[in-house]
């Protein structure tokens, strides 16, 4: 544990082509099959008080009509739908059909630019073509009613909670569509909503964002209530262009990191390059703003180190500090990095580091420490401690001492005694850890990990069911095919009925 000034940076590691290279190339393969189908349990079984749902997002094609998507992130959203029950675990899985895969798989060809992907054809396809795929590929959640696969630069997509049937585009009653200039709204009908809402664990309420770059780029803001009901959206009209993934949620603000970005517009819109490859971190310090739940009013700016955050574990008050936990990258990682790192041709890869920054209302200080220099990423914790001081961090990481960037193992933070725990899944890659709490146990840490491996020597994924406390597997079931590596899911926990009265 230390304190970090602007210089620090978070530990990087050489490398040449990885042995997990292959393994990476076999895990993303396109899944063609859409299955409905029972587990068998292959070790252990369900532990009595985890019922329930689990969904999860992520790319299941990285390339369409025979054309190899340029980016990880562009693939095709494929919904999982696990349902833990008394009989075991039904499986299915679907595809999200957003109107652009629909139409692209009707033509057999390409017909969208992506975030990292332009169209085949050169600049005469891609020039000055302005709407971009809608991948519907990063989170899934279920709130006030709807079941919504969701991708951080468009709407989401409502999906039928049982079948996963796409139900269409969803804007909540209109209130995501662009009300600002007739020009703006030429270039775009819809406003963007993250694929990183939070839910207030007091009241239920839905907080999310969007970022909308038209002439002005806007922090889109938003609140949702139980019901589903989206208040009208508020948004702050942001100094410079910046790139938000993710935001923090405390029991009075909503807590936004800008990093400095450079974007080059005019290659991007003629379509020279993809968004992606015109967009690299400035090495410039970062903005941070806090927010006001209850109007949306800025009530705090600071300057913190240069860097990036795709994820945030957790933020909380402590009498007049903010305290926000974020797994910081030294940069934002440019489109050429990304692809020298999954084609093992880089020399150097990013571990994420899990720093605390503390900032002071009333003052321009923000105070910074590095809990953990190498934590990993895709963060999980123990919801009932949302918004709340905490103790325990789960994260999916690569080894150090393997020196790749891919993610085989899966660790438990202990922020207390700054301790870390953990499990190694060989040449398996791990998905997102999830955090499950035991309904029985209100001790903080008291449940299950459920996460996903893609297992190399069989080609197949497994589902599996971890202690929490020890990582050991209390269960693990083998899916009929393999599942790409993913992004983010969510669990509905179900609760039995009560007894009936004798």
């Amino acid at each position: 544990m230390h304190a970090v000034n602007g210089t620090q940076r978070a530990r990087t590691h050489p490398t040449g082509p990885s042995p997990m290279l292959d393994v990476y190339i076999r895990a993303t393969q396109t899944v063609e099959d859409e299955l409905d189908t029972q587990l068998d349990p292959v070790e252990g079984q369900l532990p009595t008080g985890l019922r329930g749902l689990l969904y999860r997002n992520g790319p299941g094609r990285h390339e369409i009509c025979g054309h190899r998507y340029g980016h990880p992130f562009d693939g095709d959203g494929m919904i999982l739908r696990l349902e833990l029950s008394d009989t075991g675990i039904h499986y299915r899985n679907r595809y999200v059909r957003t109107r652009e895969l629909t139409e692209e798989l009707r033509a057999g060809r390409p017909l969208y630019r992506s975030f990292g992907t332009n169209l085949p054809g050169g600049l005469a396809r891609n020039a000055l073509r302005l709407r971009f795929k809608n991948a519907a590929n990063t989170g899934v959640i279920e709130f006030g009613g709807k079941l919504l696969a969701l991708w951080e630069g468009g709407l989401p997509h409502a999906l039928d909670k049982d079948t996963l049937a796409t139900l269409g585009r969803y804007d909540f009653q209109g209130r995501l569509r662009n009300t600002f200039s007739p020009l703006e709204r030429m270039l775009n009908t819809e406003l963007p909503f993250s694929a990183h809402p939070r839910i207030c664990p007091e009241t239920g309420v839905l907080y999310n964002f969007g970022t909308a770059n038209g002439f002005k780029p806007r922090l889109m803001l938003y609140q949702v209530q139980p019901d589903g009901r989206m208040a009208a959206p508020g948004h702050i009209t942001l100094k410079a262009l910046s790139f938000v993934h993710d935001f923090v949620l405390t029991p009075n603000y909503l807590v936004f990191f800008l990093p400095s970005v450079v974007f080059d517009v005019p290659r991007a819109l003629s379509g020279l390059a993809t968004p992606v490859d015109t967009l690299h971190g400035s090495g410039k310090p970062t903005r941070v703003i806090a927010v006001s739940r209850d109007d949306f009013r800025v009530v705090g700016s600071w300057l913190t180190e240069p860097g990036f955050i795709f994820h945030f574990s957790n933020g909380f008050q402590a009498g007049d500090d903010i305290v926000v936990d974020g797994l910081r990258l030294e940069d934002l990682p440019s489109a050429a990095q990304v692809r020298e790192i999954i084609e093992g041709r880089a020399s150097m890869y990013p571990q994420p580091a899990l720093v605390r920054t503390t900032l002071r209302l009333g003052m321009q200080q923000a105070d910074s420490e590095v809990l953990f220099a190498t934590a990993g990423d895709l963060p999980t914790i123990d919801p009932r401690q949302h918004t709340r001081d905490y103790r325990f961090l789960w994260t999916a990481a690569a080894p150090s001492e393997r020196n790749d960037p891919f993610q085989t193992q899966i660790l438990c933070l202990d922020l207390l005694g700054r301790t870390e725990q953990r499990r190694d899944f060989g040449q398996d890659i791990v998905g997102e850890p999830l955090f499950v709490p035991d309904p029985h146990n209100r001790q903080e840490g008291a449940g299950w990990i459920l996460m996903l491996a893609y297992s190399a020597a069989l080609h197949r994924s497994e589902f599996y069911v971890l202690d929490a406390t020890s990582l050991a597997t209390l269960a693990r079931y083998r899916l009929p095919h393999h599942v790409p590596p993913g992004f983010h899911g969510s669990f509905v926990p179900v609760v039995p009925a009560a007894a009936p009265a004798s």
